[in-house]
């Protein structure tokens, strides 16, 4: 244990060295998180998003306008029979009618369509949220996938090397022919092993550029650029976007079963002209008023549909509260859990992974050791590795997952 401790930090730093920090002659080109994030600015779904908040908009301009007045001409008794023959018993009457709107349909139907336009905003910002979470989540996979893959190329090279070592000792008769032959089969699941990794490190920066529809991928990833702000946050759950969406919707709720009661109550329609009399050579004023005698029709279906449609929006309210809570906590439980297996691999697992194969290659070239156990010290120090990135990837997903729970 004395040995690894000594080795534990100089051994470490070299591991985050190799699979961690990029090449430094390749960060001009790498893509950074907050490059990824303004690109996805452009996404189509961004652009459903606000496009829908422009729809309400529009919505709502067009609830503000009063009804037009109309404008009518009527000729009686003309081209008739009898003295209605011609033109001379002709009354032409030319008025403007102007429909008033009682009850309030107005002020509802403006209300309602402003209520909504609010939805359609706090919908547009989950949207950006959901964008930003996928974003960081796929970025988070690129870098995995490219650490995995250098893993990969640092392993093929290991396992090249020990094939020729093997031949070597197989030449010189110190190892039998079969040792050979495992040394040569271990380098040919390397070199599978890194076709692999070379399509999931490709797949994984397509499906990024993917998020603002660009085909091609970029060469690759910035891997320090990951800065996620892993503290525990305390979150009035109230604030969370998903509440504000139900807080909103029910309030639009509320405003349109005022909007539907409002037309229950009849409109007035108010017209006023001018009438000639071709016969009497004659004109005067004419006046009316009329309106829609409600007794089968006060818009009762409309409004149940309207209560009914509140109700559920209150009830999903009431279910979101709590689902936000749990959820809050999940991410929580999860990001913390993520934490101390990152710390375990960092400060036990990997340093005694790696100080491990050290003695074994140490051995192996001493002769103490027999290749199949150097080659067991490799494959666990590669999966303490692995493993390593796989905590650092979830431990890193689970961060954007707590930020998006706790986005306001």
């Amino acid at each position: 244990m004395s040995v690894i401790r000594a080795c534990q930090r100089p051994l470490l730093g070299a591991l985050l060295a190799i699979v961690v920090a990029p090449a430094a002659s390749a960060q001009d080109e790498s893509l950074t998180l907050s490059q990824a994030l303004e690109l996805a600015g452009a996404s189509p779904s961004v652009d459903v998003a606000e496009a829908q908040v422009d729809i309400a908009r529009g919505n709502q301009e067009q609830a503000g306008l009063r009804p037009n007045p109309e404008i009518s001409l009527e000729i009686e008794n003309v081209v008739g029979t009898g003295p209605f023959r011609d033109f001379r018993s002709t009354e032409t009457t030319l008025a403007i009618g102007q429909r008033l709107e009682l009850g309030g349909k107005r002020s509802t139907r403006v209300e309602a369509a402003r209520a909504e336009t609010s939805v359609a905003a706090i919908r547009a910002e989950i949207a950006r949220a959901d964008l930003i979470l996928s974003v960081r989540q796929r970025f988070v996979d690129a870098v995995a996938a490219r650490q995995r893959l250098r893993l990969a190329e640092q392993a093929l090279e290991r396992s090249r090397e020990l094939a020729r070592i093997a031949s070597v000792l197989v030449d010189v008769g110190r190892d039998p022919p079969l040792r050979g032959l495992r040394a040569e089969a271990n380098l040919g699941e390397a070199e599978a092993e890194l076709a692999e990794r070379r399509a999931e490190d490709e797949n994984a920066r397509r499906s990024l550029a993917a998020l603002w529809g660009d085909p091609m991928p970029p060469a690759q990833v910035d891997e320090t650029s990951i800065s996620l702000d892993r503290r525990s946050v305390p979150v009035e759950p109230l604030s969370l976007l998903a509440i504000r969406l139900a807080d909103a919707e029910v309030f639009a709720a509320q405003a349109i079963i005022d909007r539907e009661r409002s037309l229950r109550t009849p409109d007035l329609t108010l017209s006023a002209g001018i009438r000639r009399n071709e016969e009497a050579d004659a004109r005067g004023f004419v006046a009316g008023a009329s309106f829609t005698l409600p007794f089968g029709n006060r818009n009762q279906g409309a409004i149940a549909a309207a209560q009914a449609a509140a109700r559920v929006s209150e009830a999903q309210r009431s279910l979101l509260v709590v689902e936000s809570v749990r959820g809050i906590a999940s991410a929580r439980a999860t990001l913390a859990a993520a934490d101390e297996r990152v710390e375990t691999l960092e400060n036990r697992t990997v340093p005694q992974a790696e100080e491990a194969l050290r003695l074994a290659d140490i051995g192996y070239r001493a002769g103490r050791f027999s290749l199949i156990e150097l080659l067991d010290a490799t494959e666990a120090r590669d999966a303490a590795l692995n493993a390593l990135i796989d905590a650092r990837e979830a431990r890193d997903t689970a961060t954007a997952v707590l930020a998006r729970v706790t986005a306001q």
